[in-house]
């Protein structure tokens, strides 16, 4: 059984036909709940900082770009878009008593 606590990136990639996909990558396992969602803030800063560097250059160009806080951790969003998410994952399962 996992113990701890993984962060994982769920982020959109558009194909080549201009339609977009989900992919999933595990951004590390951590023992603690803290250490898990600081990582998580961490790298939706980093992505937060690399968009508005680019946001630049653009054109069109985004709006807004923002990193939204949310219970499982956070969204960074390009106007209305969500492109990232940065969520902690409970590699615990719940015990449930009396089962």
């Amino acid at each position: 059984m996992k113990t701890g606590f993984s962060v994982l990136r769920f982020g959109l990639q558009r194909s080549q036909d201009g339609s977009c996909t989900q992919n999933v990558q595990q951004c590390g396992e951590f023992q603690s709940v803290e250490r898990a969602f600081l990582t998580a803030r961490q790298e939706a800063i980093r992505e937060w900082q690399e968009a508005c560097k680019m946001q630049a250059e653009a054109t069109p160009k985004i709006r807004k770009i923002e990193i939204k806080d949310t219970e499982w951790g956070y969204d960074l969003k390009h106007d209305h878009l969500v492109v990232a998410r940065f969520w902690v994952h409970d590699g615990r399962p719940a015990e449930i008593a009396g089962l």
